[in-house]
C-alpha cells in the first residue's frame, strides 16, 4: 500500500471525528451554556456504550432473521437498535438526575450520545466502505445520530417531568417512532444507492427543524426545579403560561391598547449569511462541471459515481449553507411572549349545585384547564365541572385542582387555578375541537370572500 493510499483510509476515520466534532460544537456553541464538562463526558462516553448495546442487537437479528427485506432490515437490524440504544442509555441517565436538568440539558445530552454513537459508528464504517461512500456516510449520517439523539433526549427528559397521566407519554412514544422511521428510511436510501441518496439531505433537513423547534422550547422552559417548588410540572407550566398570554390579549382588547406584533423568525447576521453565499457557491459552481464537462468529474474524484458527486459536492454543501443560515432562525420570544387571541370561549361552572361558580375555561386539554375563580379551591380535592361549548352540555366532568394562584393582599389581581382531568373527557375534547376546525374553516373563507369582494 503507497503512501497515498495510506492518507486517504485516514481520512475515512479522520472524517468521522471531524464530522462529530462539527455537529456537537455547532450546537454547543450556539445555543447551550452548559453544565461543566462531567455532563459531556458521561454523554459521550454512554454514546459509547450505546454502540455496544446497538451492536449486540444487531447482530442478534442477523442471526434470527437472515431473509429480512431490505427496508426492514433498514429498520429491526439498524434504525430500531440505535435509537433504542441511545434511548436506554438516557433514560438511565434522566432517572438518576432528571429533576435537577432543563430540557436544554436534556437535548444537550441527547445530542451529545448521539454523536458520540455516530462518531464510533462511522468509523467501523469507514475500514469496511471505499472512500467515497465513507465519506458520504459520516457526512449525512452524524448529523443524523446528533439531530435524532437530541429529540430523543428532549422527549424523554420532558417525560420525565410531565405530571403522570393518561396518554402522559403519547407524545414521547410518537418522538421515538418518528425517529425509527426517519433513521430507517435513511438507512434504506444509503443501502439502496443509486437516486436515493439524493434524497438524504430532505432527510437531514427535517430533523434539523424539528429540532431547531425544540431548542427554542427549551429555551422558554423554566427550569423544572424551580417549578417543584411550586409543586408545578411542565405541562402544568405550558398550561398556565398559555392562559396567562390569552388574558394578555383580553385586556388589551378591553382597554383599546395597541398589540405589539413579535415576529416569528430573528434577522440574519451578515456573518452567517456570507458564510451561506459562499457554501450556496460552490454547488453552481460544481455543477458547472457536471453539465459542461462531466467527463473530468471521475478524471479528478477517482473511482466516484455520478450520485455520489451530485450528493457531496452540490447537496452537502447546500444544506451547511442552510445550516449556517438558518441556525437559530426560530425567535424564542415568539412562542414565548407573543400575545395569543382566545380561539374560542369555553364557558364552565366549577362545583356543585351547592357552591356552583360559573367562569371560563381556557387552554383546555386532554390534560385538563384553567379556569379564573373566586372561591379558593382545595388542591387535590376533586369537584365536577360543567362545559358549554357551542351549544352543546358537558355535565359532571371531574377535575382536580392541583395548582391555585391567589394574592389575597391584592384587590386587583385576578385569581385562578390549574385543574387536572382524572379521566380523559373525550367527548368534551372531540367537540371542542370540531367546533375549532368548523371555525377556522369559516374564519378562512371569510376572509376569501373579503378579498374577492374588495378586489370586485
Amino acid at each position: 500500500m503507497g503512501r497515498t493510499e495510506i492518507w486517504l483510509e485516514l481520512t475515512k476515520p479522520i472524517t468521522a471525528l471531524l464530522a462529530a466534532w462539527f455537529y456537537w460544537g455547532f450546537y454547543k456553541k450556539t445555543y447551550y451554556s452548559g453544565q461543566g464538562n462531567l455532563a459531556t463526558v458521561t454523554a459521550v462516553f454512554s454514546g459509547m456504550v450505546a454502540t455496544g448495546i446497538s451492536l449486540v442487537w444487531e447482530v442478534q437479528v442477523f442471526d434470527f432473521f437472515p431473509e429480512l427485506s431490505q427496508f426492514s432490515r433498514a429498520i429491526f437490524s439498524g434504525a430500531l437498535p440505535e435509537e433504542s440504544s441511545k434511548a436506554l442509555i438516557a433514560l438511565w441517565y434522566f432517572r438518576r438526575v432528571g429533576r435537577t436538568l432543563s430540557l436544554a440539558d436534556g437535548l444537550y445530552f441527547g445530542l451529545t450520545v448521539g454523536a458520540s454513537f455516530g462518531c464510533i459508528e462511522n468509523i467501523f464504517y469507514s475500514f469496511q466502505l471505499e472512500f467515497w461512500p465513507s465519506l458520504l456516510r459520516a457526512g449525512t449520517s452524524l448529523p443524523l445520530h446528533a439531530f435524532s439523539g437530541g429529540i430523543l433526549g428532549f422527549f424523554l427528559l420532558r417525560n420525565y417531568q410531565i405530571r403522570k397521566a393518561t396518554f402522559s407519554s403519547f407524545e414521547t412514544w410518537l418522538a421515538f417512532l418518528g425517529v425509527i422511521l426517519l433513521h430507517g428510511i435513511y438507512n434504506g436510501l444509503v443501502a439502496a444507492g443509486g437516486n436515493g441518496i439524493l434524497f438524504v439531505p430532505i432527510l437531514l433537513g427535517l430533523s434539523f427543524i424539528v429540532l431547531e423547534y425544540l431548542v427554542v422550547q427549551a429555551q422558554v422552559t423554566f427550569p423544572f426545579e424551580l417549578m417543584q417548588t411550586e409543586n408545578l410540572f411542565l405541562d402544568d407550566y405550558s398550561m398556565i403560561q398559555k392562559y396567562s398570554r390569552y388574558d394578555s390579549w383580553l385586556r388589551k382588547t378591553q382597554t383599546g391598547e395597541p398589540i405589539t406584533e413579535i415576529p416569528l423568525f430573528r434577522s440574519l447576521s451578515a456573518g452567517r449569511t456570507l458564510v451561506a453565499i459562499f457554501l450556496f457557491g460552490m454547488p453552481i459552481f460544481c455543477l458547472n462541471f457536471y453539465l459542461f464537462s462531466p467527463q473530468l468529474i471521475p478524471y479528478y474524484l477517482v473511482s466516484i459515481d455520478f450520485q455520489q458527486f451530485i450528493a457531496l459536492f452540490m447537496e452537502y454543501p447546500t444544506w451547511l449553507g442552510i445550516l449556517f443560515l438558518l441556525r437559530g432562525f426560530l425567535n424564542p420570544s415568539f412562542f414565548q411572549e407573543r400575545i395569543l387571541k382566545v380561539p374560542l370561549f369555553l364557558s364552565v361552572t366549577l362545583g356543585t349545585r351547592e357552591e356552583e361558580e360559573p367562569t371560563l375555561a381556557y387552554s383546555l386539554s386532554i390534560r385538563g384547564f384553567y379556569s379564573p375563580v373566586t372561591k379558593e379551591p382545595i388542591l387535590g380535592k376533586e369537584t365536577e365541572a360543567s362545559f358549554y361549548i357551542a351549544g352543546k352540555s358537558f355535565v359532571g366532568i371531574r377535575a382536580v385542582p392541583v395548582w391555585k394562584n391567589f394574592r389575597h393582599e391584592d384587590p386587583n389581581h385576578e385569581n385562578g387555578a390549574l385543574y387536572r382531568f382524572p379521566n380523559i373527557p373525550w367527548t368534551l375534547i372531540i367537540w371542542r375541537w370540531t367546533v375549532r376546525i368548523r371555525q377556522q374553516i369559516r374564519n378562512s373563507f371569510d376572509v376569501l370572500h373579503g378579498i374577492k369582494f374588495r378586489r370586485n
